[in-house]
Order: C-alpha cells, then sequence, then structure tokens
C-alpha cells in the first residue's frame, strides 16, 4: 500500500508542478537580434502556457514587457560589439576568427550581478543558445538539465555535441555544392567540416574554459565544457525537416523547430497600409538587409546602383534603412527604420522579397509564399541563398555582379517567374503540413525533459565514442589483420604443396 500511496503522492506533485508552470532559464546573450527572434517564439510559447521563463538577453523585446510570465534580465554592451562589425569588409573566415573575442564578451556577461544573482533561484530547466559557452557555469553550479537551441540548422560541431551522424558525402553543410555530390566536392567537404569542429571544439571552447577557470567563474571542481556539454538533454535547430533537401538522418535528441517565430501576416499601420495599397496593380518590392548589417556599411557604389535600378522600376519599392531619409532617392522609393517584416511578406500587394540571405528571412519568406531575390553577404547567408535558388523559388545574386543592368534584369526574372511561385507555394504548405506544430514540439519537448529529469535515455552514445571506435576501426583492423595473417599461411601451405609436388617430380625425373 505504501508504494501505491507513494506514487499517488508523485503523481500529485508532479501535476502541481505542471500546473503552477515550472520556472525555466534561457540564456540567450551572444548572438545576433534576428536570433532573438527565433529565442523569442520558444519563450513566447512556453510562458503563454503557464511557465515562468527568465530571458538572460542583450536586447529587450516587447514580449518580455507585456508578459507577466516572461522576466527579462538584460546584459549591457552586447549590441554595440556586433554594431561594430562591418559585415561588407570582413571574410567569413575572418568573422569566425572573430568568435574568439565572445570569449571575454561572455564572461563579462557571466560576471553581471543580476546573472549571478540567478545562483540564488532554483530552476527546472535551463536554454542555451550558442557561443554562449560559459552560462555551463551556471548549468554545473545549479545541476538541473539543459537544452541547447541553435537559430541555425545542424552543423558538425552541434552534431559531434549531440552524437548525432554526419555526411559529408551528401549533406554539406560549410559549402555550396549541390546535391549529389561529385567526388572533388566530398573529398572538400571533409577539410571543411572538420576544419569547423576543430576549431570551435578544440580553440574557441577551449580558450573559453580556461579563461572562465582562470577567472574563478567556473568552479575548480567544474569539469571542461566539452564534458557537460555531453550532458544536453536536448538540441533545439531552427531547421524544417520535411524541407531539408536531401533527407538526413538525426537521433531523438534533435528536434526541429523551423519557423517556430513565423505567423499569420497582420494588416500594417495604416499609414503604411495606404502606401502598400497605393501601388495598384504594379504593386510593390521590399528590399531588408536584416539586422546584422547597418547601412552605413552599405559602400556608396551598391547604394547607387539600388537605388539608379529601383528607380527604374514600374513598381514602389519599401527599403528597410537605418536613416530617416536617403540622398538621392527616387519618388518611388520608401524608406523605413524598422518594419514589421511578416506582416509586409503577407500582404497581397508585395510583388518581391529582396533579402540577405539570412535563415530566419529565408524561413518567413517560405511560410507566406514569397520567392526570394538574395543578395548573401556573410556567414551562412550564400549557402541559404544558394539552397533556394537549387530548390528553384528563388535566384541568388552577388554584390559585385551587381552593375550592369544584372539587377534589373534578376529583379524581373524572378518576379515574373510562374514556376518559382507555383514552388514556394508548394514548400509553403509542406512546412505547415507537420503532424505537430513547432510552438507544441517546444511546449511539449521541453516539459518532456522537466519529466523525465532530463531524458538521459535519449542521449545517442555517439558522443562519449572515440573515433575509431565509433567506426568499427579497431574491430577492422583486427579482421584486416586476420585476414591477413590467413591469406599469409594459405600462401605458405600453397607454396609448401608447390614445392613438394616439384621435388617429387624432379626426383622421378632423376
Amino acid at each position: 500500500m505504501w508504494k501505491v500511496g507513494y506514487l499517488l503522492l508523485f503523481a500529485v506533485a508532479v501535476s502541481t508542478s505542471a500546473a503552477d508552470g515550472y520556472r525555466i532559464l534561457f540564456m540567450g546573450v551572444l548572438g545576433t537580434k534576428s536570433h532573438t527572434n527565433f529565442y523569442m517564439g520558444i519563450v513566447k510559447e512556453l510562458a503563454d502556457n503557464g511557465h515562468h521563463v527568465t530571458f538572460v538577453t542583450a536586447y529587450s523585446y516587447k514580449e518580455s514587457r507585456t508578459s507577466e510570465n516572461i522576466r527579462e534580465v538584460l546584459v549591457p554592451g552586447v549590441p554595440s560589439f556586433h554594431e561594430n562589425m562591418n559585415r561588407f569588409k570582413m571574410s567569413t573566415l575572418s568573422l569566425i576568427y572573430k568568435l574568439r573575442d565572445f570569449t571575454p564578451l561572455c564572461l563579462r556577461s557571466l560576471r553581471h550581478s543580476e546573472v549571478q544573482g540567478l545562483l540564488e533561484e532554483k530552476f527546472d530547466v535551463i536554454l542555451l543558445s550558442p557561443f554562449n559557452d560559459c552560462f555551463l557555469s551556471i548549468v554545473y553550479r545549479l545541476q538541473v538539465p539543459f537544452i541547447y537551441a541553435y537559430p541555425i540548422g545542424m552543423t558538425p560541431y552541434l552534431a559531434g555535441i549531440v552524437g548525432n551522424p554526419t555526411f559529408p558525402s551528401f549533406a554539406p553543410v560549410m559549402s555550396q555544392h549541390a546535391y549529389p555530390l561529385g567526388f572533388w566536392q566530398r573529398a572538400a567537404n571533409i577539410p571543411l567540416e572538420f576544419g569547423a569542429f576543430f576549431f570551435l571544439q578544440h580553440i574557441f571552447i577551449q580558450e573559453m574554459d580556461q579563461e572562465c577557470h582562470n577567472s574563478g567563474l567556473c568552479p575548480e571542481s567544474m569539469p571542461p565544457f566539452s564534458e557537460i556539454q555531453k550532458n544536453v538533454s536536448l538540441v533545439y535547430i531552427n531547421s524544417v525537416r520535411e524541407l531539408e533537401t536531401p533527407a538526413r538522418p538525426y537521433v531523438p535528441a534533435v528536434i526541429h523547430l523551423g519557423g517556430i517565430h513565423c505567423r499569420p501576416a497582420e494588416p500594417l499601420p495604416k499609414d503604411l497600409n495606404e502606401w502598400a495599397e497605393g501601388s495598384g496593380e504594379d504593386g510593390f518590392i521590399f528590399f531588408s538587409l536584416g539586422t546584422a548589417v547597418k547601412s552605413a556599411d552599405l559602400p556608396e557604389s551598391h547604394r547607387q546602383e539600388l537605388i539608379k535600378t529601383f528607380g527604374s522600376l514600374k513598381q514602389r519599392v519599401l527599403w528597410k534603412w537605418d536613416d530617416e531619409s536617403m540622398p538621392g532617392m527616387p519618388p518611388n522609393v520608401r524608406v523605413e527604420k524598422w518594419l514589421p517584416q511578416q506582416d509586409i511578406l503577407g500582404h497581397p500587394k508585395l510583388r518581391l522579397f529582396i533579402t540577405h540571405g539570412g535563415l530566419l528571412s529565408t524561413l518567413e519568406s517560405a511560410y507566406h509564399r514569397r520567392p526570394l531575390l538574395s543578395i548573401p553577404i556573410i556567414a551562412d547567408q550564400e549557402n541559404n541563398a544558394r539552397e533556394v535558388e537549387r530548390q528553384g523559388w528563388g535566384k541568388t545574386l552577388l554584390w559585385e555582379d551587381l552593375a550592369g543592368g544584372r539587377l534589373l534584369e534578376e529583379i524581373l526574372s524572378v518576379m515574373n517567374n510562374k514556376t518559382m511561385h507555383e514552388v514556394v507555394q508548394r514548400r509553403s504548405r509542406l512546412m505547415k503540413d507537420q503532424p505537430r506544430t513547432p510552438k507544441a514540439l517546444v511546449l511539449f519537448w521541453t516539459e518532456y525533459v522537466i519529466r523525465h529529469k532530463g531524458a538521459g535515455h535519449l542521449r545517442s552514445p555517439i558522443s562519449r565514442m572515440p573515433w575509431y571506435k565509433l567506426y568499427n576501426l579497431d574491430a577492422w583492423l583486427m579482421v584486416l589483420t586476420l585476414c591477413a595473417l590467413m591469406t599469409w599461411f594459405f600462401c605458405r601451405i600453397v607454396l609448401a604443396v608447390i614445392r613438394f609436388l616439384l621435388g617429387k617430380v624432379k626426383a622421378k625425373q632423376d
């Protein structure tokens, strides 16, 4: 009877905890402002379902101020770091190397008084965004399950943490190669993926780990970050599994939340809506370089080419620009410092979206059925743009090819291409036709990890296996050695028999 009573008591305790709402800590300080759109999709869904979310961030969001279940811990000084980086003057390699600057920034954020104060509180689970690994100190000290929330898709580095198999032979992550891959493309993918993994795991993470211990922010007894990472319960990635080309294998601990921030379009503000409706049958074009690029970074030659091309169009052009006005602006162009992107993408008068190729914008375009003309700048943007082009619902134009009428040519070719419109409509249907929405998934799996104390049974053993054991190299070496020995003995026996027979023949001849 006591067992039954204990079980009933446990069930009541669990149901009471769930009814009152779990306490969730989300640490997403480092990263661009656009990444926070993905994080807020998670935070808002958890808060809307009664859970109490403490969101440690560098950017303040209105959702944090309007929901009583969201507490915002604002860490100062991070946005200025991102704003000082001119993407037009950086290579992807230099941007990756710049990640090393995240170490002092992360430690400064970890040292913040409000962040340290979280150690005095109790939480049921912790969510952690990428490059914020110094906060593993809080995970370790609070001894609660944790989940990685990545605003990008699966990467070799993330796959290594969660124990997910990767196949550079058919699913490249770090290059623009198209499936199916040729021999040299497959060969090139190996050092690309290994190099990215080695830098992040053996340079970036180790440096942050060492500095955290040296500063005293990580206890001496705390194991290396690389070991704590292997205890991760789940990883949330910003990808739609049904839209991945080609289809890829995933372990149970990988949860796809691509498009969790997407929503149906709402009416535009009155003034902007009147401007959009006034575009008539020709409609309007929306041009945005996202939040990671400032208008002041745009080279003047590029700006002049954009102005000239936009001014020659019949369509109106809505341009996200960081200033109230722009010198030499054509009469059909309107600039705004902030724009409700999803509401614009859902407006019936929109004819084309010209973007930098960010993943969040790409997913929003698919959701709202809008073909893309991508002009990528840096990082994963060209990968995203090339993938859209391969899938048939957009085109890619490099900045160095902007002049000579190419921009106008590509705008018209995408805007008037019926096939592209059909392809993106089909992809939008696929994106929305899922057994569970991303919002339902994040709610279920976050609660699941809490209910099952970290859900360790979902962890893949791959992350803890040496590479030679994973690929059975030691076993294959033994098999090959045995085969070689057996072949050697067989050859020795055959040679002995041949010599014996030849000896007999010779003896008869003598």
